[in-house]
């Protein structure tokens, strides 16, 4: 796998062009800020909200993102990947221009052909990552967030010296840039939520019901799980030092128990989950036509599951307990 870094990326396809960055997020804000303090020309399309605010407070003058898009090179759709479908025709497409560079920060939409660029603009990928406010926060100190990146469409021909000038400006070489592609990229983040994290999420609350009803008290649970800040901090240990290395920094009776018992946690029923999860819902599509529907409804659904999650055992036993930790750790 080869990663490119500063030495391997021009900011000169930048050069008297402008950016408009649509969408004043997350990744928008840090982007658009990495991208001026680089020396871009960078103006910001967002609908009048909080996000337009802290645009402002930024030293930026918001524009609707119509006429963001019509005065963009380089246009960045950063939007939530869920409103891109419903303002592209309206709001972006109209403004796009032959010769312009449509930069997206996550595959979704075009992996998934839900958004089809025109034939004669540049369509290419920047996906750092790392959230947004660390992508700000690392390329301040001189830094930068390690990123995935893409050519979809090249019909200028430079396409890909304009990405990698894309991903110098942002701070992303200076990380490293690795080149996917933009169903990839999409792909490893529906295997990340879908996969890793919701068997997360099933594991944690499984585990949590098993040790009330063996008597530990839920808050203590809580605290063990997740609340104390010991898991985020394994994770982290894990980023620096590797996944099985970081296991030197606990006990002999931690390490012991951990390795001679995961072995008998799965079962081929839970891998054969994993599997048709992937080959299926992921590769096949089958995720994208479903979240769409939910969408398409007014994402019903999922207001119901978010309530159903904020009022089980293990959300009401945390209330105490969290706000115990922030006081130990002098967070409010």
């Amino acid at each position: 796998m080869k990663i490119y870094f500063d030495d391997d990326a021009s900011l000169e396809p930048l050069a008297g062009k402008t950016v408009a960055i649509l969408g004043y997020g997350n990744q928008g804000r840090a982007q658009a800020l990495n991208l001026r303090d680089s020396g871009a020309t960078v103006l910001v399309g967002n609908r009048e909200d909080s996000y337009a605010e802290q645009a402002q407070a930024d030293g930026f003058e918001p524009l609707p993102i119509a006429d963001a898009s019509a005065a963009g090179d380089f246009l960045f759709i950063l939007t939530t990947d869920e409103s891109q479908p419903f303002i592209w025709d309206e709001q972006i497409a109209p403004g796009v221009a032959a010769g312009n560079t449509l930069v997206w920060a996550s595959g979704y939409n075009v992996g998934y052909d839900l958004i089809k660029p025109r034939s004669d603009v540049d369509v290419v990928l920047v996906a750092p990552r790392m959230t947004g406010n660390m992508v700000r926060t690392l390329f301040t100190e001189g830094k930068g967030a390690m990123a995935q990146a893409a050519v979809h469409q090249d019909a200028s021909g430079q396409a890909r010296s304009r990405m990698m000038a894309i991903a110098k400006g942002i701070g992303a070489t200076r990380g490293g840039v690795i080149e996917s592609s933009f169903r990839e990229e999409a792909e490893l983040d529906l295997f990340a939520e879908q996969i890793v994290w919701s068997g997360l999420v099933a594991w944690f609350e499984e585990c949590f019901k098993l040790g009330v009803e063996q008597g530990f008290s839920p808050e203590l649970m809580v605290l063990e799980l997740y609340a104390s800040g010991e898991a985020s901090e394994i994770l982290g240990l894990m980023a620096r030092n590797g996944f099985y290395r970081q296991m030197a920094h606990h006990s002999t009776t931690s390490q012991y128990g951990t390795l001679t018992r995961a072995a008998n946690l799965l079962n081929d029923e839970i891998r054969a989950k994993m599997r048709n999860s992937v080959v299926d819902d992921i590769k096949g599509g089958a995720f994208v036509e479903e979240w769409s529907r939910e969408q398409a409804e007014g994402s019903t659904e999922l207001e119901k599951m978010r309530q159903t999650a904020l009022g089980n055992p293990m959300s009401e036993a945390e209330k105490g307990i969290i706000s115990l930790v922030q006081q130990a750790h002098g967070l409010v």
